[in-house]
């Protein structure tokens, strides 16, 4: 199951104008988890929703077990600087935000937008299935029925990307010893680079990291079925040690 992000959630309004950082949302799915009285937990979470789950099981180490990490977006403080670039008016913006705000966010039908999608680098490595997989999730019917729009305002995206969250390495370095830690990470990745991976292994010597070959950050997407499982005998493994 999934706790929805507060973008996700019915009339979710406008993020707030306050910046945000990546812990509001682990701390959301740690209340989440007292709130529906979940326990015995396996946190999966990719990209910036993997930092969200490390957090989530900082807080709540009497409900999750287990943490697996997706290609998370666990930023050494030397390469902060390549994210953000300056507009015009000399004021620092993350590269990921102004994407999001500029995007497209409205389309006649699903095969419009999958026509408009599959061809897009993003996707290159993606089949057929995942785009669509990715178009049905990405979309949600106008209220007026007209066509569709994008399930995550852009002004949400932006939020959630300017919530970049520097504390991620202290979150790691306060998780309980004794948790299970997988880390998945895709061995073209531009996001958690080798330097990352180090400092990783340095901190939790006794995590487990694997690389998916051939591809980058979105590898559970374009090699789900890899993903799974490699996180399947994972969980296997540490349910016979346990």
């Amino acid at each position: 199951m999934s706790v929805l992000l507060r973008a996700l959630w019915p009339d979710p309004g406008p993020p707030p104008r306050e910046p945000g950082t990546w812990a509001d949302l682990g701390e959301d799915i740690a209340a989440g988890l007292v709130e529906h009285d979940l326990g015995d937990v396996v946190a999966i979470g990719h990209s910036f929703g993997a930092v969200a789950s490390l957090v989530a099981a900082v807080r709540s180490p009497d409900r999750i077990r287990a943490l697996c990490l997706l290609d998370p977006t666990m930023v050494l403080a030397e390469q902060i600087d390549r994210i953000y670039r300056l507009d015009a008016h000399g004021v620092r913006q993350h590269r990921l935000a102004v994407k999001a705000r500029e995007r497209r966010h409205e389309f006649e039908s699903e095969q419009d937008a999958f026509t408009y999608w599959r061809p897009k680098s993003l996707f290159h490595d993606w089949s057929d299935e995942a785009v669509w997989r990715y178009v049905r999730c990405a979309l949600k019917p106008k209220p007026d029925l007209s066509g569709f729009t994008l399930a995550w305002p852009a002004e949400w995206e932006a939020h959630y990307y300017e919530g970049l969250y520097e504390g991620s390495w202290a979150e790691l370095d306060r998780l309980d010893p004794s948790m299970p830690v997988l880390v998945i990470r895709g061995a073209t990745t531009d996001t958690f680079l080798p330097a990352a991976v180090e400092r990783f292994r340095a901190a939790r010597p006794s995590a487990t990291i694997v690389d998916v070959a051939g591809h980058g950050h979105l590898f559970p997407q374009a090699e789900a079925g890899v993903t799974h499982r490699i996180v399947a005998d994972w969980l296997g493994g540490i349910g016979n040690r346990g």
